[in-house]
């Protein structure tokens, strides 16, 4: 019986970036697939069942919409960064069920134990 691969998607509009992040779940095992925008991430959700969400903050503007996105899925782990302190990114994403949320430079750092943990 082969080995169970965990789906992973990820928000990022920036390709370099997000090609990192794929990288590195790749490594992991992880299917990835990348969304450049919320619509799309919406799309890709409703078509499979991922272990983790990734999503960069600084790109979202409508946190009630994320909210409706993890109310979709109950299995689901959604993780978040933003690119400065901004505590009122942080607080808004947190209230909309992301279990973890980092500024950008933590989320780098602990990225490879995150997806561990998934």
């Amino acid at each position: 019986m082969g080995r169970l691969v965990a789906e992973l998607l990820v928000f990022e509009p920036d390709l370099l970036f997000s090609s990192q992040i794929e990288s590195a779940a790749t490594k992991r095992g992880f299917n990835v697939r990348v969304s450049s925008n919320l619509k799309a991430l919406s799309q890709l959700l409703a078509e499979a069942k991922p272990g983790m969400v990734i999503v960069n903050l600084d790109r979202v503007e409508d946190f009630d919409f994320l909210r409706s996105l993890k109310g979709r899925t109950e299995t689901s782990r959604f993780v978040g960064y933003y690119s400065h302190v901004d505590a009122k990114v942080a607080e808004e994403a947190k209230n909309a069920g992301f279990e973890i949320v980092l500024p950008r430079r933590a989320f780098v750092s602990k990225l490879s134990e995150i997806l561990s943990d998934a």
